[in-house]
C-alpha cells in the first residue's frame, strides 16, 4: 500500500496542490488528469522519489518502477522504441508499482494496442499520467485530477467522470440562469 500523508506542492509565486492524503491499496489503477501546467508529470515523480514534496510524506516501501514522458538516452531509436525499451526494463524488475508519464505520445495505433495488453497484464499498482482516453478507458479505474490548488479523487471510469463533470457543470449553468433571471424580476420591480 502507497500512504500519501498531508502532500504539498508550491512554488514562491504559485500553489499547485495543498494537503492531499491518501492510500493507495495495492492493485490500484490510477489516472492522473487535468489542464497542462497542473504539474501532474511533478506529481508522479514525487511518487517515484525523483522530486521532494513542498510539505507531506509519501510511503511506498515497495518497487517503484517508473518511465517519463522523455526518453533521451539513445537517439538512434524512434521514440516509441525508446518507450518500449525504457518499459520492458523497468517491468523486468519487477515492480511492485508501475509509474507512466504519457507513455502513449510516441507510439503508433500497434503499439498503443500493445501497451494497452501489457497494462491489461500487469498486477500491481499503475499511476499514470495520460491524455489518451483510449487508454484511460480500458486501463484506471481512479482519477486524480487537479484543480483550484487540490488534487481530487474521483473513483469510477473514465466515462462516468465525463458524465459527472457535464452534469455538475449543467447544475452550474442552470443556477446561473436562474440568479440573472431572479436579478432581471428585481431590477424590473424597483
Amino acid at each position: 500500500m502507497i500512504q500519501i500523508i498531508g502532500l504539498e506542492l508550491s512554488f514562491p509565486h504559485k500553489v499547485c496542490f495543498k494537503n492531499f492524503s491518501t492510500q493507495i491499496p495495492y492493485g490500484s489503477r490510477i489516472a492522473i488528469i487535468g489542464r497542462d501546467g497542473e504539474v501532474k508529470s511533478t506529481l508522479l515523480k514525487m511518487i517515484a522519489g525523483y522530486f521532494q514534496p513542498s510539505e507531506g510524506v509519501i510511503r511506498t516501501g515497495m518497487i517503484v518502477g517508473y518511465v517519463p514522458q522523455i526518453i533521451e538516452d539513445d537517439t538512434d531509436l524512434s521514440g516509441g522504441e525508446r518507450f518500449n525499451r525504457a518499459l520492458t526494463e523497468v517491468l523486468s524488475q519487477n515492480p511492485d508499482i508501475l509509474l507512466l508519464d504519457e507513455p502513449t505520445n510516441h507510439l503508433d495505433q500497434y503499439n498503443r494496442k500493445g501497451l494497452k495488453k501489457r497494462l491489461s497484464d500487469y498486477s500491481g499498482t499503475l499511476i499514470v499520467v495520460s491524455h489518451d482516453i483510449e487508454l484511460l478507458r480500458c486501463c484506471t479505474d481512479t482519477l486524480w485530477y487537479i484543480e483550484q490548488e487540490n488534487i481530487h479523487v474521483f473513483s469510477g471510469h473514465y466515462d462516468d467522470y465525463i458524465h459527472e463533470t457535464k452534469r455538475k457543470c449543467l447544475s452550474i449553468e442552470d443556477k446561473l440562469t436562474l440568479l440573472n433571471r431572479q436579478k432581471k424580476e428585481a431590477h424590473t420591480k424597483s
